[in-house]
């Protein structure tokens, strides 16, 4: 999630694929961002032949992974080109206006944008047209944010399905429409644990801490996690409370929803944290655009501040609380290590190279989907959705 100031009104941009520039810019992808930026040392897959017989044959594919690292539209994208498939992507509109080149890139890519917070219309009209046409597979990550923690899946978006059983419904009998989950892991290098002792003592110092080098990695992470807590608390609500890490973790960031709910919304919003943010984030844009132009500087600052507070929300919803201790493994020290960067030091660099595997699971033909469990195209979105989940969480089990 960005908090970019000030707030623009959305643009929405199309797909604009160019066979004669995508091959540049996806060497440009892979040089700069998969291997610089990225580390990124060997990408492997298992299932896309599959998927390329389908997209040949002129079925309708919408390709669903996890969404756990910064890298994973790049990776994909490389594993297309070598497999001669144009993914297109439903990309957050963040992406496009970083810069008109980074807009001007994805969208000759096969990216479109979509405002995540807003009933926007027309990224789904564009999703619906690029499945109805099925000359390209779609490529949407169900679970929206990034939280670092790739293997535990967070709850889908429903959207997924419900664009993808609106477009089977639609399709001559001879095509069929399928929906592929994906499983996207990354492993580092062997030698990104001898990074993990002098990562921490900047991230302790930077709190004025002195480091604990002699502490285990996992309870240094841990103290520190509850310091940096304690350090939130005290901020919002005036002092560090007692009780366990993930009980204060769930405590804080429902006090911080429900406190900006009450100052936008005439009664405390229901759903997860993300889906109660999300709802708060796109009237507090709404607000801060303002159709007439007259939102004074006063109150912008006030509606900048709960965007803020928002954030917070969001990055505390993103730490399970604990994840490392329930399967300890070098890899998960590592993703939470990077996402304690991103937050305390503002950005966070890849140590060592790195290797991604991404699995393609068994297609779900939505057709017969529907027929053997005796639904309708509006019935079937939660449980297509819940078996997307079970599907995508089974192959990070394997993977992992």
């Amino acid at each position: 999630m960005n908090i970019f100031r000030p707030q623009r009104p959305y643009i929405f941009r199309p797909p604009k694929y160019s066979s004669f520039l995508a091959p540049f810019l996806i060497k440009i992808s892979e040089v700069f961002f998969l291997r610089k930026t990225f580390r990124m040392r060997r990408i492997t897959s298992e299932g896309l032949d599959s998927v390329s017989q389908l997209v040949d044959a002129g079925h309708t594919v919408l390709i669903a992974p996890n969404h756990a690292d910064h890298a994973d539209p790049h990776v994909l994208i490389c594993l297309g080109r070598r497999h001669g498939l144009t993914f297109h992507f439903m990309a957050a509109r963040e992406g496009f206006e970083l810069s008109p080149l980074h807009a001007f890139a994805l969208q000759r890519c096969g990216a479109f944008s979509v405002d995540r917070e807003g009933a926007d219309i027309a990224s789904i009209k564009t999703a619906m047209q690029i499945l109805r046409q099925a000359r390209f597979p779609l490529v949407v990550f169900p679970e929206g944010e990034i939280y670092h923690h790739q293997e535990q899946l967070d709850p889908l978006n429903e959207g997924v399905c419900t664009m993808l059983l609106r477009a089977a419904k639609s399709l001559p009998n001879e095509k069929c429409a399928y929906l592929i989950p994906a499983a996207m892991l990354y492993t580092y290098e062997e030698t990104v644990e001898s990074s993990f002792p002098e990562r921490l003592n900047v991230l302790e110092e930077r709190i004025t801490w002195k480091p604990k080098d002699e502490m285990e990695v996992v309870d240094r992470i841990y103290r520190l996690g509850e310091g940096l807590l304690a350090l939130k608390e005290v901020e919002f609500l005036g002092s560090a409370r007692s009780g366990s890490l993930v009980d204060r973790l769930s405590n804080l960031r429902n006090e911080l929803v429900a406190a900006v709910e009450e100052k936008h919304l005439p009664k405390k919003g229901t759903g997860s944290i993300p889906e109660r943010v999300k709802a708060l984030r796109a009237r507090i844009r709404k607000q801060l655009l303002g159709s007439d132009g007259n939102v004074s500087e006063e109150e912008q600052a006030r509606l900048y501040d709960d965007l803020d507070t928002l954030f917070v929300t969001v990055q505390l919803y993103s730490y399970p609380g604990e994840y490392l201790r329930e399967n300890y493994s070098v890899g998960r020290i590592a993703e939470t290590i990077l996402k304690l960067e991103e937050d305390v030091l503002g950005k966070a660099d890849y140590p060592v190279p790195r290797d991604v595997h991404v699995k393609f699971g068994a297609p779900v033909e939505v057709k017969a989907y529907l027929k053997e469990q005796s639904l309708n195209t509006r019935n079937a979105v939660g449980p297509l959705t819940t078996l997307l989940s079970e599907r995508i969480q089974s192959m990070l089990q394997e993977l992992g």
